[in-house]
């Protein structure tokens, strides 16, 4: 039987079990959605979950739900550190900029001047074309990545310098098109500890916890367990190993609520007196500005959304393994508010924080709501991608041969070393670019751990296709996958 059962039945005695900042007053607003949380927990939906929200410099509600560790019947606090996921990421870029004001990186400037023992394969321009700011912005050009490596098997472990030359790889021209990469991330820790001459887990705490006054936060280190750190746990509640990336920086941080709320109270330029101002608000405003003006979509550390109402939000979510967390700011109206969780949680994390901020701003509720269905039929190839092709997928250690064909009638299907043919199921259809993913495998030592399906992202340019062939594991059981690019291009018949 699962362990589900006897979690459930270990949160019905649970129904008490919130533990309350002990300095901010419960706001009496936000108690349907305390009801809803407290919910969500006796029906074992989520093993805990930490909250805390802030307006105008002032924290309105910091409480914690459920268990942070079940097996040892553990409660979660607001102090309760949890792995942070890509919000990690946030906090990388807010280092890396303490030292762009230093003067000690130039943001426009190569990333091969700071970093000569890193390897990256350009498949289009040079790697002198990717600048620390592509890197940052995710516009390098390098594609999809995630990998990590269980704490408990040193020997599958890479390390940084390692990972860069399998997977740091051009596919798409740098500054052009915005694909996220966490391996870009990891590069920007490694560039903080070389440029700094300290390691990045000391430097993050010296230079932004402490002086933002996070004594709960860590960055992960390998193989060692922080008091108070929540378990992660699978969908069914079963706990998830420890594990980490070839280099910290894209995900391996822990915090808690409490910590973060004030990091991002910092990024609203609030001030608070026990707070150094580690950087200048003319720097926040950079990291939280598009950049290019046409890129809507990330600017350093941050992704942006501007809702039906106007309202924008400078935000980032965090998940992977036994991790559900999210974090938004709303600048114009001086909100901010962070929701953590130790196992997937799925729709009802979004339907929070839009509660959340619901209760701050009323008009929210209307958000979304008898909004036209976009739903369409079956998406019609475009011409240009009509015929057979032929070439090869270029992984960092073999080529294999492919042959593409696309019809009107049958869709596109595609063959790997001659094998027989997979139909590869579309998701994006445009005159030069098709995404999509059938099943199969890179056959590299890397893969071959989890059942596996590749992601073709091709874009065409006259009688040649080039782009991306990402080899997708995932194991449903842990909530865990893995994303492992290479290059692919193709030549008309």
């Amino acid at each position: 039987m699962k362990k589900l059962t006897f979690t459930i039945v270990a949160f019905t005695l649970l129904f008490s079990n919130c533990e309350k900042s002990s300095h901010p007053e419960f706001d009496p607003r936000f108690q349907d959605i305390r009801e809803k949380v407290i919910s969500l927990i006796n029906e074992g939906k989520v093993a805990s979950m930490s909250i805390a929200v802030a307006k105008d410099g002032e924290v309105l509600w910091e409480e914690a739900f459920g268990l942070s560790d079940i097996e040892n019947k553990v409660k979660a606090t607001p102090h309760t550190k949890y792995r942070s996921g890509s919000i990690a990421k946030t906090i990388t870029a807010t280092g890396l900029m303490i030292l762009v004001e230093k003067g000690q990186i130039d943001l426009d400037k190569p990333i091969l001047d700071y970093l000569p023992k890193v390897k990256i394969r350009s498949f289009v321009g040079t790697d002198r074309d990717v600048t620390v700011r592509h890197i940052l912005n995710h516009r390098s050009g390098m594609p999809a990545y995630c990998r990590g490596f269980d704490d408990d098997a040193p020997e599958s472990h890479l390390d940084i310098l390692e990972t860069m030359s399998r997977y740091g790889i051009i596919t798409v021209t740098p500054g052009i098109a915005y694909v996220y990469c966490n391996l870009g991330y990891e590069l920007m820790g490694y560039l903080i500890s070389e440029v700094s001459g300290m390691d990045f887990s000391r430097y993050i705490e010296k230079n932004v916890f402490l002086p933002l006054g996070m004594a709960d936060s860590k960055v992960h280190e390998r193989g060692k367990v922080f008091n108070q750190s929540a378990v992660c746990y699978s969908p069914e509640f079963t706990r998830i190993p420890a594990s980490s990336s070839s280099y910290p920086g894209a995900s391996d941080i822990y915090f808690s609520a409490h910590d973060l709320i004030r990091f991002a109270m910092f990024q609203l330029k609030d001030h608070l007196q026990d707070q150094k101002a580690i950087l200048t608000d003319e720097t926040i405003d950079k990291m939280q500005e598009n950049f290019p003006p046409s890129n809507t979509r990330y600017g350093i550390g941050w992704h942006f959304d501007i809702n039906e109402l106007g309202y924008r939000s400078v935000l980032h979510g965090g998940e992977g393994p036994g991790v559900d967390n999210f974090m938004r700011l709303i600048p114009s109206e001086d909100i901010a508010l962070v929701i953590l969780c130790n196992s997937e949680i799925g729709n009802n994390l979004s339907e929070i924080q839009e509660e959340i901020c619901t209760v701050l701003i009323p008009e929210f509720a209307n958000i979304g709501k008898d909004q036209p269905s976009t739903a369409s039929g079956k998406q019609q190839i475009p011409d240009g991608f009509l015929g057979n092709w032929e070439g090869k997928i270029v992984a960092y250690d073999r080529e294999v041969e492919v042959e593409l064909s696309v019809t009107k009638s049958d869709g596109v299907s595609i063959s790997l070393s001659g094998d027989q043919k997979n139909q590869v199921d579309l998701a994006v259809v445009m005159d030069w670019f098709l995404m999509g993913d059938f099943p199969g495998t890179i056959p590299t030592p890397d893969t071959g751990r989890y059942p596996e399906k590749i992601r073709l992202a091709l874009v065409r340019q006259g009688d040649r296709i080039t782009g991306q062939a990402t080899v997708v594991g995932r194991k449903e059981e842990r909530q865990d996958h893995y994303e492992l690019s290479s290059w692919i291009e193709l030549n008309r018949k």
